[in-house]
């Protein structure tokens, strides 16, 4: 231990309190951090180049969190000490664990959303594809589960495409919120010696700062803010995995899921369980009670900097991990269903009918739809349409007539375009911004 001065590493309490384990997911972003910080005390004219240059080397080199510290900084400077004598110890001028933790997990998660909402555009391309390729195919959709009217399975794939198109949205707006750096804040109140925040900022390849340094140090509302809209894609992407169990199953048996994606049973060998889908259902079920975690942790916490702060690290990763290998796997059982019949049934013509009479009688639809009951109740409703003709019927935008979905797709081919471009954008910048770190970097290193 470096900071404790009292007890030693064998109490029980070290073990209880330090945070080494989670520490390791973000260890490159401390040492991201820490080589900014470093430049920025030599900038500050504190140390001088040779010293500086030592330093940086020194956090190359630290590749491990060794056993007998409290996290992942003390080990860290422990290390630079260690490595450069004294000079290691200037480390610690004007830098707490505070900003530099907070700083480091904004990164981290920066990462985290990049990786996320790339495949979430991914999936999007995906979908948009096969929906071009099934325009004409029948396709069940439903109001409480019972057979509503007639659509296409490209009709229901472009949904399916909107949800995760919303949630990309969604997500990508608030990367402006987590892309705001904290470095030079300090423990609370900043420092005495007059660190340029914003060339700290530029060099990590943040948009902003976390301004106020009570909020920069001891805020997480920033992180908390897209891990509730990821769990809200979760949550939209287990109900459309339910939709896939149920219609795989062999009681509806309307579709068929990839053999990669369904497993038999080890008594009953008929059996194709659609594994993959229920496994979806419950890691959506598992975000959303660690997002709820991160809350519950969040809202008892004094303001300022708090152990408490720390539990909720492990959290923001599984989150993060277990949504995006699920719309991995989600993109891969989409790719490969296919339809294996139409479900239909006469009176989910009814509506159509209904509605022509009205049109047609210029009559009151409530008087078109209570005759077309009495006969539905009595047995004697029949149609004359056809599943095609109804959706050939429909004359509204979003709706699944083919020519009006040609038209969807190509609005959804744009739109997946412009987010493409606004995610290249947003990950040029902050690559130019590490570039800029990297060059000082390099240069300082020159023998």
């Amino acid at each position: 231990m470096l900071y404790r001065t009292w007890g030693n590493a064998k109490d029980e309490v070290v073990d209880y309190t330090n945070s080494v384990a989670g520490d390791q997911a973000i260890l490159d972003q401390v040492k991201l951090t820490m080589k900014a910080h470093i430049i920025s005390l030599y900038l500050a004219g504190v140390i001088a180049k040779d010293v500086t240059k030592d330093l940086i080397k020194s956090v190359n080199s630290f590749k491990e969190i060794k056993e007998g510290y409290e996290d992942v900084h003390e080990a860290l400077e422990d290390h630079l000490i260690s490595q450069t004598g004294e000079n290691g110890g200037w480390v610690g001028l004007a830098r707490s664990r505070n900003d530099h933790v907070s700083t480091a997990l904004r990164l981290k998660m920066r990462n985290e959303l990049i990786e996320l909402l790339t495949t979430m555009l991914e999936v999007r391309e995906a979908i948009i594809v096969k929906a071009e390729e099934n325009k004409d195919v029948i396709f069940p959709v439903y109001t409480h589960f019972q057979l509503a009217q007639p659509s296409t399975l490209s009709h229901y794939l472009l949904y399916i495409e909107e949800e995760i198109s919303s949630r990309w949205s969604a997500i990508f707006s608030l990367m402006p919120l987590v892309n705001r750096s904290p470095l030079g804040a300090g423990a609370i109140v900043g420092t005495n010696l007059k660190i340029d925040r914003l060339k700290e900022a530029e060099m990590l390849g943040f948009d902003d700062l976390a301004y106020n340094t009570l909020f920069a140090t001891g805020s997480r509302s920033d992180l908390i803010s897209p891990i509730l809209e990821v769990a809200n894609m979760m949550s939209s992407l287990s109900r459309i995995a339910e939709d896939l169990i149920l219609l795989s199953s062999n009681i509806v048996d309307v579709i068929d899921l990839p053999d990669s994606h369904v497993s038999t049973s080890s008594l009953m060998p008929h059996k194709r369980n659609a594994v993959t889908m229920e496994t979806l259902r419950a890691k959506a079920g598992t975000v959303i009670g660690e997002a709820f975690s991160l809350l519950a942790i969040y809202k008892g916490i004094p303001s300022g900097y708090d152990l408490d702060l720390q539990e909720m690290n492990a959290h923001y990763w599984n989150i993060m991990e277990e949504s995006t290998s699920s719309l991995k796997v989600f993109k891969s059982a989409i790719l490969g269903l296919k339809v294996k019949r139409e479900l239909t049934d006469s009176k989910s013509l009814s509506t159509d009918e209904a509605e022509l009479s009205s049109i047609r009688g210029k009559m009151p639809y409530r008087q078109a739809y209570f005759e077309v009951a009495k006969r539905i109740k009595e047995g004697t409703f029949e149609s004359n349409l056809k599943a095609r003709d109804s959706i050939k019927m429909k004359a509204v935008i979003g709706s699944p007539n083919p020519d009006l979905i040609t038209e969807e797709i190509k609005i959804k081919r744009n739109k997946l375009k412009e987010d493409k471009a606004k995610l290249t954008s947003f990950s040029l910048k902050i690559g130019n911004g590490l570039n800029l770190m990297k060059v000082i970097e390099d240069d300082l290193l020159q023998e």
